[in-house]
């Protein structure tokens, strides 16, 4: 018994240890945002997304009642701290989801490094000083864009746990919304919603004439980009093409771990990766930040990603479209029959709703998205700011 006592005594000190380590490189704020509690170097690198997290807790508790899973974001100034967020021990201390955020700075760090394995040494001084002259540029934007993809992160990891009690969310799988119990295309809807923007507006309304039909859109699985591409991504059913839905329906599927952790695809849910804010850092040549080749200074785009960016597009602003026109209760209609199994098309096609006549809908919501203003930071993404 007295072994056992010591035994029980030791592990208890040993999982008290590996938890001060976790965090001791990190100031706790809690309190600041209601579910939330933030983990960085100073209140300074926290308050861009105070307002932002809390705005987005606030429209989650709109749609889904009063209370939502809390969780934690760390933010991370340095490699150093982010080596040393071990997710399975911060989930153990109670939270249900945590997010790791990277500020600009430590995504600068992750790619001279990459650059430096790629180089086989040194990186060259003049390459070393455009890389800081465009990080001092374009940090304000990079960050507005960190901050709006993070919030949509809180709302993908906030479904998953919510309505699957048994599941403990990390950042690593922050892009797999086949998780969600809910369709694809209601889970890229309620993130932009929640971060209070649709996603990939300019892409979108720039490729109008390549989208997916929208009946296919609100039954497909979200399109699948490998982990080659740095997207991350995962979805129930594989691969869909563009013009079908050959993903459409519960399928085999899997996740592929994002690159970067908070962040994502060029700061920005959907957007095409490499460097910072979706440009390469060097015109023409073959680095950008995550393995894809340049053409004349601008990164080739995958079919697979413009799939995924043409669908977020797409899903994030119908949602919005229906809240507009339909008003919020009836979406928290349309959430509550998905829960319950029930098809998109079998709530959008009601007479009360928007009728049965799909190239109608299709029309207006086209119509209405080429009205819309596209965000700063979304018309300068797909360019690229290096």
């Amino acid at each position: 018994m007295t072994a056992f006592v010591l035994f029980l005594f030791l592990g208890i000190e040993s999982a008290q240890a590996q938890q001060a380590a976790t965090f001791r490189k990190f100031v706790p704020f809690k309190n600041i945002v209601a579910e939330i509690d933030f983990y960085a170097s100073n209140r300074q690198v926290v308050a861009p997304y105070e307002k932002p997290a809390a705005e987005a807790v606030q429209r989650l508790k709109t749609l889904f009642g009063a209370s939502v899973p809390k969780g934690a974001i760390f933010i991370c100034s340095s490699l150093e701290q982010k080596d040393s967020v071990y997710e399975p021990m911060v989930l153990k201390t109670g939270y249900s989801w945590l997010l790791i955020a990277n500020t600009p700075a430590v995504r600068m760090q992750e790619m001279m490094a990459r650059m430096k394995g790629q180089m086989g040494g040194e990186i060259p001084a003049e390459i070393m000083d455009r890389l800081k002259s465009r990080l001092a540029e374009n940090a304000a934007d990079m960050e507005k864009q960190l901050v709006t993809t993070t919030t949509q992160q809180i709302a993908y990891a906030v479904l998953q746990t919510m309505l699957n009690k048994e599941l403990k969310f990390r950042s690593s799988r922050v892009d797999d919304v086949g998780k969600s119990p809910l369709p694809d295309w209601l889970d890229i809807g309620i993130a932009s919603y929640a971060s209070g923007a649709p996603v990939n507006v300019a892409y979108l309304q720039e490729h109008m004439d390549q989208t997916f039909p929208m009946e296919d859109v609100i039954a497909m699985s979200r399109p699948f980009v490998g982990a080659s591409s740095d997207q991350g991504g995962g979805n129930r059913g594989g691969s869909s093409q563009a013009g079908g839905a050959a993903g459409a329906g519960p399928g085999g599927g899997g996740f592929s771990r994002m690159g970067g952790g908070a962040g994502g695809p060029g700061f920005g849910q959907g957007m095409p990766s490499g460097g910072f804010g979706g440009r390469g850092m060097t015109s023409g040549g073959p680095f950008n930040g995550n393995g894809g080749q340049r053409n004349g200074g601008q990164r080739n785009v995958s079919k697979d990603e413009q799939d995924r960016m043409l669908f977020d597009g797409q899903a994030s602003t119908l949602f919005s479209y229906l809240i507009e026109k339909v008003g919020i209760e009836k979406v928290k209609q349309l959430i509550k029959q998905a829960q319950e199994g029930k098809e998109s098309r079998e709530f959008i096609t009601q007479p009360e709703v928007f009728g049965p006549d799909f190239e109608k809908i299709e029309e207006d919501w086209a119509a209405w998205v080429k009205t819309l203003k596209a965000p700063q930071t979304q018309r300068q993404g797909f360019q690229g700011q290096f």
